[in-house]
């Protein structure tokens, strides 16, 4: 158990070094530029539909538009609901607003923080919609009598565009966006969508280093090192469940023999993947218990899943912690079976790793 505590401490250390770098001051030219793109995201949603849980990129509600809008416009990785946004910005006067900023209202009868909206100056805001006469991705200002009413606060992410006076709200401003800025609604999933995304590629490229492990032995309990691994996984980011595919190198010193499974995968809300592929077994490996020759199955080889905690931005790529559970299929050469205890001990790695993600856009 001494072993474990050490090991994960000894993981701990390189994810506290990248929070403590991502939390140096931005320069005020990028918080300028990630605003605006920020606000250009925003503006090529409007007309989209309200769906509760939804995402993008057809249809939206309110934090789902805020989780797209950050993750594509400012490559930020936020939380998925209202109250963990809420618990996460850092709160501002409202005389300090500025573009790209988000804005909280208490929409239901106890009080609560339950929408967000995304400032884009002159008192208005984009955000998702439930009901009342215009729902969906929708532009409201802040000066409306509902949403006066039940406004809570503002939140921000990014460090002030310092060097632009903040967007300020005066009584004389007006209540509508000015025709040049107003983007073109019907074309809002075509011409602005083309012109954006050679900025935020869908495709998605990440890169994981894995060491691998096990907490099993057939006859106890007890920490155990496996290797390491080296994942390469590409996945489409523009659909709910993210298809990908991907390869490992792994060195696996329990079985004593390199191994280089490809992979299918299906990514979830970035956070969750489901894999299985086949194994190519350089080596001979071998039963961790007895050293008895095994063979590996050619299909599926390898299957598992694993778990990414929120991504923290540096510069162009997002960084995370990954725990992986794989499960690899082994016979005995002569393809008889092994025994469950043996099976636990020699098949199932768990795998704890940093993965390092980037639009496939960065290589092209």
């Amino acid at each position: 158990m001494a072993k474990a505590k050490n090991f994960l401490a000894f993981l701990a250390i390189p994810l506290i070094c990248v929070w403590h770098f991502v939390a140096q001051e931005m320069s005020t030219e990028n918080a300028r530029q990630l605003r605006n793109q920020i606000t250009l995201c925003a503006k090529q949603y409007i007309g989209c539909p309200y769906q509760s849980g939804a995402i993008g990129p057809d249809a939206f509600d309110c934090s789902g538009l805020v989780y797209t809008v950050m993750r594509e416009g400012a490559g930020i990785q936020m939380p998925r609901s209202v109250r963990a946004i809420y618990s996460k910005v850092e709160i501002i006067p409202l005389s300090k607003i500025e573009d790209g900023d988000f804005v909280f209202f208490k929409t239901t009868g106890d009080g609560s923080i339950s929408h967000i909206g995304i400032y884009i100056g002159r008192n208005q805001f984009i955000h998702a919609a439930s009901d009342g006469a215009n729902n969906g991705v929708i532009v409201s200002s802040l000066k409306e009598r509902y949403y006066a009413n039940c406004f809570a606060s503002v939140g921000r992410v990014l460090p002030s565009g310092a060097g632009k006076k903040s967007d300020k709200i005066y009584a004389n401003d007006t209540d509508e966006i000015e025709e040049a800025e107003k983007p073109n609604v019907a074309a809002a999933g075509h011409s602005a969508e083309s012109n954006y995304s050679s900025k935020n590629s869908k495709f998605l490229f990440d890169a994981t280093l894995f060491c691998d492990w096990n907490l099993w032995f057939p006859r106890g309990y007890d920490f155990n090192w496996h290797g390491v691994a080296l994942e390469a996984n590409l996945r489409y980011a523009g659909w709910k469940w993210q298809p990908g595919l991907g390869a490992i190198f792994r060195y696996n010193s329990g079985t004593r023999n390199f191994q280089i499974p490809i992979v299918l995968s299906l990514t979830f809300k970035d956070y969750i993947k489901a894999y299985l592929g086949p194994v190519i077994n350089c080596g001979n490996p071998k039963l961790i218990t007895s050293g008895e020759k095994i063979k590996g199955w050619p299909f599926p080889g390898i299957i598992g899943i694993s778990f990414q905690t929120p991504a923290v931005q540096i510069g162009k790529v997002e960084v995370s912690l990954v725990q992986d559970v794989g499960y690899t299929f082994y016979t005995y050469p002569d393809r008889s079976a092994i025994s469950p205890k043996d099976h636990v001990g020699t098949g199932f790695v768990f795998s704890t790793g940093i993965c390092v993600t980037l639009p496939l856009a960065n290589f092209l």
